[in-house]
Order: structure tokens, then C-alpha cells, then sequence
């Protein structure tokens, strides 16, 4: 599979829709006079969350702080393997501006980084960003598979619109690796996407005005946090966690 080019940095205004299909079908006949498809129309994502055994990350961001942040491994591989190409990022989120970082690697190289053999990544910045998170946590490991299929869209005015629909959301929270495939169970009830809106300011008048017309709101959702909500007992795990904090 061909290197995927990337930006290894930038920050943006992200907003969530859970919408079902039937209002999807109509949003896009819509969209079709503001948006194209964007170069990578279509891709497959599979990302590992890395988190503490008391998962001391995603229940700091369900607590809706000012800033949090997530550690993860994602890949658009279709199907991973050892040598494929990955992006090792740490996600931030300022209130509601997302701040993302990341280096791309193999996915060796980024186990073995992430499992303390700094040798096998460059030295820059962001990684210093990723050393400085980890001994934050003092010790991460994979927590959550995370993997789902998107379709992206992008504005024909403005290309920084963009829109991306991810389905056929799966998670699990065992056999933690990018090359245990992508089995697990549904993150959403049937017939419903995730549509997500990236845009670096306001949106365009013409967004608000179709949104508003079909009465579409946002929705705060952190696949995530969800994943991790369904995989536990999430106030017992909290109260326990807090006891030997």
C-alpha cells in the first residue's frame, strides 16, 4: 500500500452529528451543490487508544474539562500489517477547538515507542509532546480497537469545510492490536452514522441553513467514551479507580 501524505499538524473547529440514514440520504442531496468528494473519498480506520489500566484519560475527558486530550495508533490500511503505515497522535481539545499532532511510522516502530523504545522514531517536537504525555500518565498501554469505515466530502468554495460520515462503527476492548483484524461489537444502534463537520471558523451560511432545515443538532459523542462506557461498568469503575488514585 502506498504512503498515505499527511499534515502532521493542525487545529480546527470539530462538530458531531448521530444521525440516521434516512436524514444522511437527504443531507447529501443537499450537500451536493457546496461539496465535492475529497481526494480520499472513502477509507477504512482502525485506531488503538492508549490509555492507563484505570483508562485515567478517556474518564478525565468524560468529565467535559476545559482541555483533554487522547493518545492513539490509527491506521488507514485496509488491512494491517506489520510494516503498514500508521500515525502515532495525540488529540487535544480546547474547549472546542481540536488540536491534533502526529508522525507517521510502521506499526512496529510505534509499539515499540509506545512501549518505551524511543530508537525507533525521528526526534522532533511532536514526539517530545508524545514522551511528555506518556510520563504525564506514567503508564500507557491499549485500551480500546476502535475501527469504522468514512466517507469525506470537502467544500467546492472553500476546501478547509469539510464533512466526513463514519459508519459500521466496531469496538472492542480485547485482542488489542491492529493486526487482530476488525471483529468486535457495534458502537451504534442499527441504521445510524456519526457525521462530523471540520471547519477552521464558522460555518458557511449555507451549512447552517440546511442543517436547520432538517433539524439536525449536535451531539456530543466520543467513540471512545462510548466504547469504553459500553465495556464497563463506567460509575463502579470510576469510584474505584478514585480509591487507589
Amino acid at each position: 500500500m502506498a504512503k498515505k501524505t499527511f499534515k502532521d499538524k493542525f487545529q480546527r473547529f470539530e462538530t458531531k452529528y448521530v444521525i440516521s440514514k434516512e436524514v444522511l440520504a437527504n443531507l447529501l442531496t443537499e450537500f451536493e451543490e457546496h461539496m465535492v468528494e475529497d481526494d480520499h473519498a472513502y477509507s477504512t480506520i482502525s485506531n488503538l487508544y492508549y490509555d492507563t489500566p484505570t483508562f485515567q484519560m478517556i474518564r478525565e475527558s468524560l468529565e467535559k474539562p476545559y482541555f483533554k486530550e487522547k493518545l492513539r495508533v490509527r491506521t488507514y490500511d485496509e488491512h494491517p500489517a506489520e510494516d503498514s503505515q500508521v500515525f502515532l497522535e495525540i488529540k487535544k481539545k480546547v474547549r472546542k477547538i481540536v488540536y491534533k499532532r502526529r508522525i507517521s511510522t510502521d506499526l512496529l516502530a510505534a509499539e515499540a515507542y509506545l512501549a518505551g523504545n524511543r530508537g525507533q522514531t525521528d526526534d522532533s517536537q511532536i514526539c517530545e509532546e508524545i514522551d511528555w504525555l506518556m510520563a504525564r500518565y506514567q503508564k500507557v498501554q491499549p485500551m480500546m480497537y476502535i475501527y469504522y469505515n468514512r466517507y469525506s466530502m470537502k467544500g467546492i468554495e472553500d476546501p478547509n469545510v469539510r464533512i466526513t460520515i463514519d459508519y459500521d462503527l466496531t469496538y472492542r476492548s480485547e485482542a488489542l492490536s491492529l493486526l487482530d483484524g476488525k471483529h468486535g461489537d457495534k458502537l451504534l444502534p442499527e441504521g445510524y452514522v456519526i457525521m462530523e463537520i471540520k471547519v477552521p471558523g464558522a460555518y458557511p451560511l449555507w451549512l447552517s441553513e440546511i442543517l436547520g432545515h432538517h433539524q439536525v443538532f449536535p451531539k456530543s459523542f466520543s467513540k471512545y467514551g462510548v466504547a469504553y462506557k459500553k465495556t464497563t461498568d463506567y460509575k463502579g469503575v470510576v469510584n474505584h479507580a478514585k480509591s487507589i488514585i
